[in-house]
């Protein structure tokens, strides 16, 4: 029978992680606000201050006046804060996921079976087929158009120049969530849970932080599929690959006008969705013929015969 991790408080141990990674978000990009807008701040507090305006509404005209162009500053560097603030993240999930390695290994709990290198090529395949089939079946239910908040997210992000958004949304913020969700929360709840109550909890939690219903629809489901990816490979290494193949796709196929391309005519985007769909598919299955990543940690150099794994059904 499988050893368990038996922490002192099981509610903190998942709700803490959670709140410190939202506390620092909003901390850094609180602060990163404030110096962005202190500079225009001053200046509208010098111009009041000096000014013959005398009642509320003229003093509030030349603040916004002056205002304004800092919010729209703050507005057009949205994706260089959020970076910045998932950065800071890291330190956080960085320190909790090596201190949650050499518990398990201290409580005996089963060691992760890492898959060879060789078998990584599937995730390169799934994540270029996934960022283009998904992205042409958004299109072709006209999803994009629906959501007015979907627009503006993605207007956001891609007002960025373009390294910044290669940098910041295909590198740093997957990174920094995979560390997050993946490395920190799924395998807490994976210590004592089932892999299904792991992965659908975990998320849960990374659905909500996105901001608009099609995103937190789309971040479910991917976050189930990810952490699948991990319990298949034994390594966060695994989802974190996928996760950027799949936002760096989204960025370098965009900027090459791919996207637009495609949606010009019916046949291009159906048939783009219809061949990520298939690729995907074909991706999932040998991944699932992959043997589970989970197995007993040996004390004598074998893995005794009750506790062996074949592979991971995800049904």
């Amino acid at each position: 029978m499988e050893q368990k991790i038996r922490r002192r408080s099981p509610f903190w141990s998942l709700a803490g992680p959670l709140l410190g990674y939202w506390g620092i978000q909003l901390a850094v990009q609180f602060i990163l606000q404030i110096v962005i807008e202190l500079p225009y701040f001053m200046r509208a507090y010098a111009s009041v201050m000096s000014g013959d305006m005398t009642t509320f509404d003229e003093i509030m005209s030349e603040y916004w006046k002056i205002m304004s162009p800092a919010l729209e500053q703050v507005l057009r560097m949205q994706v260089e804060i959020t970076s910045v603030a998932a950065v800071c993240t890291l330190i956080m999930t960085g320190i909790l996921f090596s201190r949650d390695r050499k518990l398990e290994k201290a409580s005996g709990l089963p060691v992760w079976r890492k898959a060879p290198a060789g078998q990584y090529w599937t995730i390169g395949v799934f994540g270029i087929a996934g960022c283009i089939g998904v992205t042409c079946l958004s299109i072709l239910a006209q999803a994009a158009f629906i959501d007015a908040e979907y627009q503006q997210a993605a207007s956001e992000m891609y007002s960025a120049p373009f390294l910044v958004q290669l940098a910041a949304l295909g590198i740093v913020i997957p990174v920094a969530e995979e560390m997050m969700f993946r490395g920190v929360m799924f395998r807490r709840y994976r210590e004592n849970r089932s892999f299904l109550f792991s992965a659908i909890w975990s998320a849960l939690f990374f659905s909500l932080m996105h901001t608009n219903m099609i995103q937190m629809v789309y971040s479910f489901l991917l976050g189930v599929l990810l952490a699948y990816v991990y319990e298949k490979f034994g390594s966060v290494k695994a989802p974190v690959l996928l996760h950027v193949l799949l936002n760096t796709g989204s960025v370098v196929f965009t900027k090459l006008g791919l996207f637009e391309w495609m949606a010009s005519g019916f046949v291009r985007i159906a048939a783009g969705a219809i061949a990520g769909a298939f690729v995907c598919s074909a991706m999932f299955v040998l991944i699932q013929r992959m043997e589970g990543a989970r197995e007993e940690q040996k004390t004598d150099g074998q893995t005794p015969p009750e506790n062996r794994r074949g592979p991971l059904d995800f049904f």
